[in-house]
């Protein structure tokens, strides 16, 4: 199971909840519960996307490149998505044309999940960044060292 885009909101989160200061792949992935290096595959990802920046040198890390609350799901869920673009991998089949069936399936099936994947999509649009922070605030015990509440 493809765990990429949880754990790249756990990075961003993470990186919201540190409120602009660097934090090192080796933190990041001891927090996800990974391997840093995985941490840094996704981290590589989300620059590109111009999600995240990294900061070199001592005391160095990565850092959100713009505020969280214009980072949403959707941005995360389309950094992820660039390697394998089409969730349901609708395109990728390849059903028998000869066959009653399979020459009607994928318009069949595009037609189905094209309504689900387009919710999804304004879902994933409509929560920020910032709102998986506040969400994760309310769930911390008080008290915790994590809980800025």
């Amino acid at each position: 199971m493809n765990t990429r885009f949880a754990v790249a909101t756990h990075i961003l989160a993470y990186l919201a909840h540190a409120e602009g200061q660097p934090v090192s792949s080796e933190v990041l992935a001891s927090s996800a519960g990974t391997h840093p290096v995985v941490v840094r595959r996704l981290v590589s990802t989300l620059r590109e996307a111009g999600l995240v920046q990294s900061q070199r040198g001592a005391g160095g890390g990565t850092l959100l490149a713009r505020p969280a609350t214009d980072i949403s799901l959707l941005d995360v869920f389309q950094a992820m998505q660039e390697t394998e673009p089409d969730l349901f991998q609708i395109s990728s089949t390849n059903p028998n044309s000869h066959c009653d069936l399979g020459r009607v399936m994928q318009e069949t099936l595009e037609g189905l999940f094209g309504p689900a994947i387009a919710a999804m999509r304004a879902a994933l649009a409509a929560v920020s960044v910032a709102h998986v922070t506040q969400e994760l605030a309310q769930r911390l015990p008080k008290g915790c060292p994590g809980n800025t509440g």
